[in-house]
C-alpha cells in the first residue's frame, strides 16, 4: 500500500483501476481533490459507467461539502446523496441526540450503498465516508470497494470533530477508517 503521495501529482489516470483513499483533517480539502479527480475520471471513463454517492453534508464554514460544489456531474454519472445528512458531533447536544444523527446517517446512506451493489458501475467515487462508518457496517462499504474496478473515496481523519460526548463515534470511526485503508491500493493522507 503506497501512501503520502504528494496530492498535487495524483491523476485521474493513475486511480484507474485501483482503490484510493483520501484522509484528512475537516477543510484540508479532501472533497476538492476528489472532485478534480471525478473530472478527471469522467474524461477517461464512459460517463454512464461512474457512480456518485456523495454522503458529506452541505458546508458548515470550512466543514462539510459535497462534490457538486467543485464539479458539474453531468453526461450520464449516477449521482446519489441522502436528501439529509446530518452532522452528530456539531449538531449533537446530548449523548442520545449525537447516537440518533448517526443512526439517522447510516438509514438514509446504507440504501444507496447497497443500491451501487445492485447496480454496479466500472467506477465508484464515495464521498466523506466517514458518516457512514459512525454508526454503519465496514462491511458494506467493502462489498462497495470489491465491486468497483476503480473506487476512490474521502474519510474524515482527524482531531477537530473528536468531540462526540462520551458516544464512541469518533474511535468507532477512526478504527473503521484504518481497516477500510487496509484494503486500498493507495491511502493519501493530506495534512
Amino acid at each position: 500500500m503506497e501512501k503520502n503521495k504528494n496530492k498535487m501529482q495524483l491523476k485521474g489516470k493513475e486511480i484507474l483501476g485501483k482503490k484510493v483513499l483520501i484522509l484528512g483533517e475537516a477543510g484540508s480539502g479532501k472533497t476538492k481533490l476528489a472532485a478534480q479527480l471525478l473530472r478527471e475520471l469522467m474524461m477517461l471513463v464512459n460517463p454512464e459507467e461512474i457512480t456518485v454517492i456523495d454522503l458529506a453534508p452541505q458546508r458548515v464554514g470550512e466543514i462539510g461539502g459535497k462534490l457538486t460544489d467543485y464539479v458539474s456531474i453531468t453526461g450520464g454519472v449516477k449521482y446519489f446523496s441522502p436528501k439529509n445528512v446530518y452532522t452528530p458531533r456539531l449538531s449533537g447536544t446530548s449523548p442520545k441526540q449525537v447516537l440518533h444523527y448517526a443512526e439517522l446517517n447510516r438509514k438514509n446512506m446504507e440504501s444507496l450503498l447497497n443500491r451501487f451493489n445492485r447496480n454496479i458501475t466500472e467506477v465508484l467515487v464515495l464521498n466523506d465516508v466517514t458518516l457512514y462508518l459512525h454508526s454503519g457496517k465496514l462491511e458494506t462499504v467493502l462489498e462497495c470497494v470489491r465491486l468497483a474496478n476503480t473506487f476512490l473515496a474521502t474519510a474524515y481523519y482527524g482531531s477537530k470533530l473528536a468531540e462526540d460526548l462520551g458516544t464512541g463515534i469518533s474511535s468507532r470511526e477512526k478504527q473503521l477508517t484504518d481497516k477500510l485503508a487496509t484494503s486500498m491500493d493507495l491511502t493519501l493522507k493530506i495534512n
